[in-house]
């Protein structure tokens, strides 16, 4: 059996505008749509069909992954991002690519607690999976995930009255295709040095907690993430910027560029 590489994707790209997607809620009958185009390209170990090492190709991979949140209440907030890539694995020998939705998450959360400076949510989610392909390498989503994530954001005022966030994420995502159940934790800190610009710094980790199928996914990842965010007019903005996969265990490790339109309605 060809073994498979195991990839990561980057499940959230979000920011504050003037307070971004992470604890905070969106306002009732407030929307809030990040469209993000990224470009991921890392080197793979390719195998033949015995197991054996096969020489060395390169993974890439377009995805684009609209987020859009609403305001249902003053503390409730719905979302939906389907995922679409299109990947290409190439040098083992040969071209092969495949696109197509690679998951659709749809989530709810709740604000359990606000004060001046001080908010802390509460999040479900459900990855339902895409749509199913033969083609090589293998893209969608095989079966569901579910995660519940608890979440905190603190409004900062640093010396010079410089604004400031921070938000810090803790999740359990459950998976029902035989792959590893994972810990994941996240980290954002977002600063504003001058009018209509803001400065995100972002740590994104997952770990494994042991225990998958054989050929089923058990890795762990550390992402780290540098961007900025230009507002371009009263409701919208572009953020731009890069990732580099900087350390992990049973997963290959690349970088990335991306380019995010957002709008507020």
């Amino acid at each position: 059996m060809r073994r498979r590489t195991t990839l990561a994707v980057l499940a959230l790209l979000a920011g504050p505008l003037p307070a971004w997607a992470g604890a905070w809620p969106e306002p009732p009958g407030g929307w809030l749509d990040i469209n993000t185009l990224s470009y991921y390209q890392v080197a793979v170990q390719g195998y033949n069909q015995f197991g054996k090492p096969a020489g060395r190709g390169t993974y890439s991979q377009i995805e684009l992954s609209p987020y859009v949140e609403y305001g249902l209440t003053d503390r409730l907030t719905l979302g939906l991002q389907p995922r679409l890539q299109e990947v290409t694995q190439s040098g083992l020998p040969g071209t092969m690519s495949s696109s197509g939705l690679v998951q659709a998450n749809i989530f709810a959360r709740y604000e359990l607690y606000h004060d001046g400076a001080d908010v802390v949510s509460a999040q479900g989610q459900i990855g339902i999976p895409g749509s199913a392909t033969r083609d090589e390498p293998e893209l969608a989503q095989p079966e569901a995930e579910y995660e519940a994530r608890v979440l905190y954001g603190r409004n900062l005022s640093l010396p010079s009255h410089l604004p400031g966030f921070v938000d810090a994420e803790a999740g359990y995502r459950f998976e029902e295709d035989g792959a590893s159940n994972q810990i994941r934790g996240d980290l954002t800190l977002g600063l504003t040095p001058a009018p209509h610009w803001q400065i995100l710094a972002q740590s994104f980790n997952t770990f494994s907690t042991g225990g998958a199928k054989p050929d089923q996914s058990d890795y762990n990842l550390y992402r780290v993430e540098a961007s900025a965010v230009r507002d371009v007019g009263q409701n919208a903005a572009v953020q731009f910027g890069l990732w580099h996969d900087a350390g992990g265990h049973n997963i290959s490790l690349g970088n990335a560029g991306i380019l995010a339109l957002w709008l507020r309605f």
